[in-house]
């Protein structure tokens, strides 16, 4: 498959990561979003302004494309007890399935949905494949497998590979999410000490995404309707901490907070982002992003496109917190 790849939500954090990605290797780049000024990379590709849920600027912007890499949608909120449900559903479902009318008139090849390891629920019990039943629990994981099923629908209908990605938490250098905030409360010394934990999950470096990405589009072989994608391997989450600890040059502590206090302490970071309606860096939604487990597998990935991530948690760590210090070293706007 060559050609013009079309990719919508590419503003976004793994937006602009994955079209530079796909223009390195052969295919020209139509960008779809919201505004010309949201997207403000030169790299020679189109930009195709227009919502998300305008079914005549979907239909403009799909126009003499070979594929779609749908990214754009309504993320989970840091605190997935706030947000609007009815945005996920309209933005989400209807969104998705305006983009999906779109591809299958223009006659595309390929449609790449990027959805949730979080269909499989908010946990695992030990490694999960893509043989899991999905049993989503939040407002946004159900809109995910709901826009998955129309993928899956339209993709046999119009004849057309439709397949859906499902990611766990995507890192890189960024400051959106909980993975910035973590590190910024490290370097205040506002993170309690973890005790040492058994706990895995798994997460996925963005550029290992892009990789991913640019493998499905390129393979010529008949493709499974979803694939997990993720790192390597899972990480521990203390080893995670210890390691951004490091990298930010700041001692591990000797003494660790018992998990008893740290679910304390949580319940007072959910009363303090209560309160002042801010986000706070430890709360009882981030706690249990790091001491339950979320383990998944992208064997089924490796053995259809020979998918190899290249990155590592570790790898990364330098990247990240060279991001962190000049992205906190900005001069802050006046007001």
């Amino acid at each position: 498959m060559a050609g013009r790849i079309l990719v919508t939500g590419a503003a976004g954090f793994i937006g602009r990561n994955l079209v530079p990605a796909i223009t390195h290797n052969g295919y020209t780049v139509r960008v779809y979003c919201h505004s010309a000024l949201s997207y403000r990379e030169d790299i020679g590709c189109e930009v195709i302004c227009g919502d998300l849920r305008d079914p005549l600027a979907a239909k403009r912007a799909v126009e003499g494309c070979e594929a779609v890499v749908h990214l754009a949608g309504k993320a989970h909120a840091v605190d997935e007890r706030s947000g609007n449900d009815g945005e996920y559903e309209s933005i989400n479902v209807e969104g998705t399935r305006y983009s999906l009318d779109a591809a299958a008139a223009a006659g595309v090849r390929r449609f790449i949905f990027a959805s949730s390891v979080k269909v499989f629920g908010e946990t695992t019990d030990g490694c999960v494949d893509e043989s899991q039943a999905p049993a989503p629990q939040s407002a946004y994981a159900k809109s995910k497998w709901a826009a998955e099923q129309l993928v899956r629908e339209y993709a046999g209908r119009y004849r057309f590979s439709g397949v859906s990605l499902r990611l766990p938490m995507v890192y890189g250098p960024t400051e959106k999410g909980n993975l910035f905030r973590m590190i910024e409360a490290i370097d205040r010394g506002r993170f309690p000490p973890l005790p040492r934990l058994s706990t895995v999950r798994s997460m996925l470096h963005v550029d290992n995404f892009t990789q991913a990405v640019v493998q499905l589009l390129q393979s010529d072989k008949p493709l499974k309707d979803c694939y997990i994608v993720t790192d390597a391997k899972p990480y521990n989450v203390t080893t995670i901490y210890e390691q951004l600890c490091a990298g930010l040059g700041k001692p591990v502590p000797a003494r660790r907070v018992p998990l008893s206090l740290l679910k304390m302490g949580a319940i007072g970071g959910d009363i303090v982002q209560g309160v002042t309606r801010r986000p706070f860096p430890f709360t009882s939604t981030s706690l249990s992003k790091l001491i339950e487990p979320a383990w998944y597998s992208s064997q089924a990935l490796a053995n259809d496109v020979g998918y190899r991530p290249s990155l590592s948690f570790e790898d990364a760590v330098p990247e990240l917190i060279a991001f962190y210090r000049r992205f906190t070293s900005r001069p802050r706007a006046s007001a």
